[in-house]
């Protein structure tokens, strides 16, 4: 970036001391930004402990401190609006600014809520909610109160950092976690987040030459296994289960040692707990960890421990162990998983109890003492994780960008935004064809898990406005699909909806054939190719993930291959009926699969496929997603299915007919209310006589009107490939 912007940094932290994570990302931000020739201003809060605001310059950064009152949560919160705002206007009246960059929501609403700062064009950095934050520590400090007091603390601050989310121009996070909690808590769309990952100083956070020499230096054991955590002893860090997990631990490695570093409201409740389980002599209380002796613990340490119970927006802790070479255990809360799985999925644990936490730390140990080399290529492979992913280099650049978009185009509120975006107003090319029918797309009010979609004119089709790219539907079904959908395992609904499905092919001629020949495409675990081959039918599946094809080939399961459903590996004209089931609305290219599975096909053979009906789900969506946070935090509006493609049973037909198929009949299909044993879907809780009411509801409307109108949760449909 060429121009130098001005930047007003507006936040509730001090970047004068950085003593904790927040200070330390505002601090890193500013003096990143001022080294590559930006003018960069900070509004804060007064250093904590401090008598006086204070004004100073560093490292060409300059700092303006304002006080605030520390008497009760209500004048704490008042103070630190008000006075937010009074220095945010002196600021500006001394020196114009291009860009407002606010960083927690009370500096940051008394900024943007102010005359001046209202009529700049802003970012805000979204790293935790504010009112989750609090109430993980209601009851802990005096200002995070219990009771009603404190629900209202919560309440106020949900409204204030709602109010500063509506006010930003754009909104930065650290992870697609915190991108889905600003769609649970505020129902921001991903069109106004831009992710730039965390990052980490490397040249301060790198691998020690000689760990003995460092262990010596800080007064630790030379030669014992040493698992070390850095974090602020509040309770969702879960600091108690580690303990725990800290006595199994104990009885199959008796030398191993525990560092708690870190200070907080919890730590005499944490040592009383240890030494209740007899870890006196395996874990060691650190006291807060100044800044400047962080790296040298990250370097003694054999493995760095992150317990987080909730609420882990990225976990800069994770990055400074990678960075020094440490490797990471953590749970699979929040960012955590993003940052581990990237370098190895074995590194988060199953859960974050403390029976799995002692069997993933105990597996570690025997792997590190029997396999030193690995252990040191491990530490090795951190390392580059952290300086490819994790620079500030890498993210100041990403800073960049977003505060030069941001100010170039000025300020806009919500409300306008929203309103440019339903016109099409967005300055963006022509807009994407609809893949069914070809017609064109228009903006639409449809929002699913923050995704904002589009919709065809024609068909009624919507798509998602940013479609995923190959690469991340591959890293998407080899890593979170299984999470949900673990293709070792299908439900009896699962089962029966295959059987039916195998039915109506034999019964549209597929049975007549002597030994057909099925192919599943996008089939998990490969269940319904396994069903055909009950049958005698010679059936094969591919999949694009890997893991799956290798359940379904399993014990003597229908053979799979790996491949895109959009390049199918068999030769022209070989196979007798293609089962789509569930992979259309999920794929990128639905048309080009579909004229695969036509190119594969015999003459005359079958196509069976079954999608989620939009006419039945798209209601559903805008009413739950507009019901508030409590809904969508509970994910109750994601009962409803619409992935990237939500195809109404016209653009299903209009689709399969653009591919050179002939329909031969199109329906409700049988519900499957249950997909998966370990789907946590809200939707499988639904009652048995609402599941029955759906069904019947929809099979009767559709019977009334000769399957002209469908409004089943899903659609089945079968077509014909015509003669060469």
């Amino acid at each position: 970036m060429n121009d130098a912007l001005r930047v007003l940094m507006v936040a509730d932290v001090s970047p004068s001391r950085p003593l904790g994570g927040g200070e330390r990302m505002l601090w890193e931000q500013a003096r990143h930004l001022a080294a590559r020739g930006h003018d960069v201003r900070v509004v804060s809060r007064t250093d904590p402990g401090a008598t006086a605001p204070v004004s100073v310059e560093r490292e060409g950064v300059r700092i303006r401190q304002f006080p605030v009152e520390q008497g009760s949560v209500a004048r704490f919160i008042r103070s630190s609006i008000l006075a937010a705002r009074r220095a945010t206007a002196d600021e500006l009246a001394s020196e114009p600014v291009d860009v407002l960059h606010v960083h927690q929501p009370l500096a940051g609403y008394g900024a943007l809520a102010s005359r001046a700062g209202g009529r700049l064009p802003s970012l805000y950095s979204f790293y935790s909610p504010a009112p989750l934050e609090y109430r993980s520590r209601r009851g802990m400090t005096a200002r995070h109160l219990p009771g009603v007091i404190g629900a209202t603390g919560v309440a106020m601050l949900w409204t204030i950092e709602r109010a500063c989310l509506r006010r930003a121009s754009l909104i930065h996070v650290l992870s697609d976690f915190s991108a889905y909690q600003l769609w649970k808590l505020y129902a921001v769309p991903r069109e106004r987040i831009v992710t730039i990952r965390g990052a980490v100083a490397t040249e301060r956070f790198r691998p020690g030459a000689d760990r003995g020499r460092v262990r010596e230096c800080l007064g630790l054991p030379p030669q014992r296994p040493l698992l070390l955590t850095i974090r602020n002893l509040e309770a969702r860090m879960g600091l108690d289960n580690l303990l725990d997990a800290m006595a199994i631990v104990r009885r199959g490695r008796p030398d191993a040692l525990l560092l708690i570093g870190g200070a907080g409201s919890l730590r005499g409740i944490l040592e009383d707990r240890a030494r209740a389980l007899g870890l006196a002599d395996h874990v060691k209380f650190l006291g807060f960890v100044p800044d400047e002796t962080l790296p040298s613990y990250y370097q003694a340490a054999d493995v760095f421990v992150l317990p987080t119970r909730e609420l882990e927006g990225f976990g800069l802790v994770t990055v400074e162990a990678l960075a020094c070479g440490t490797p990471v255990l953590g749970t699979p809360v929040g960012a955590t998983p993003e940052v581990l799985k990237g370098l190895d999925a074995s590194l988060v644990f199953r859960g974050t109890s403390a029976e799995i936490m002692a069997e993933g730390l105990l597996r570690f140990l025997e792997t590190m003492a029997g396999a030193p080399d690995g252990y040191e290529r491990l530490r090795c492979a951190c390392r580059a994780h952290a300086e490819r992913h994790y620079t500030w280099e890498r993210a100041t650049t990403g800073l960049e960008r977003a505060l030069g978009r941001v100010a170039a185009h000025g300020h806009v509120d919500a409300r306008g935004r929203r309103a440019a975006a339903l016109r099409g107003r967005d300055g963006s090319a022509a807009p994407p064809e609809c893949p069914a029918c070809g017609e064109p797309t228009r903006p639409s009010a449809l929002l699913y898990r923050g995704a904002r979609h589009r919709q065809c004119e024609g068909c009624g089709t919507s798509l998602a406005a940013e479609l995923p790219s190959a690469l991340d539907l591959q890293c998407h079904y080899e890593t979170e699909y299984p999470l949900r959908f673990a293709p070792e395992s299908v439900t009896s609904e699962r089962a029966g909806l295959f059987r039916a499905l195998l039915d109506r092919l034999a019964a549209l001629g597929l049975g007549r054939a002597e030994r057909p020949r099925l192919l599943d495409v996008g089939a998990g675990g490969g269940h319904l190719a396994a069903l055909a081959r009950f049958r005698r039918w010679p059936a094969v599946s591919t999949d694009i993930a890997g893991r799956a094809c290798a359940v379904a080939g399993r014990d003597g399961g229908a053979p799979a291959v790996q491949a895109d459903g959009a390049l199918l590996p068999f030769r022209d004209g070989t196979i007798d009926a293609v089962t789509l089931i569930n992979v259309l609305d999920q794929a990128r290219d639905p048309l080009t699969i579909l004229r695969e599975a036509h190119r594969v096909l015999v003459a005359g053979g079958l196509v069976a496929l079954r999608v989620p009906n939009a006419s039945f789900h798209r209601p559903w969506v805008r009413l739950l997603a507009s019901l508030g946070p409590l809904v969508r935090s509970r994910e109750w509006d994601t009962c409803p299915i619409v992935h990237h493609f939500a195809f109404t049973p016209i653009g299903l037909r209009r689709l399969v007919e653009r591919a050179g198929f002939r329909v031969l009949e199109v329906g409700n299909s049988l519900p499957a209310f249950r997909a998966h044993p370990v789907e946590p879907h809200a939707v499988a809780t639904l009652s048995r006589w609402a599941q029955t009411a759906i069904t019947a509801g929809a099979a009767a409307l559709a019977g009334l009107s000769r399957h002209r109108v469908l409004i089943g949760p899903s659609v089945e449909l079968y077509a014909m490939k015509g003669p060469a």
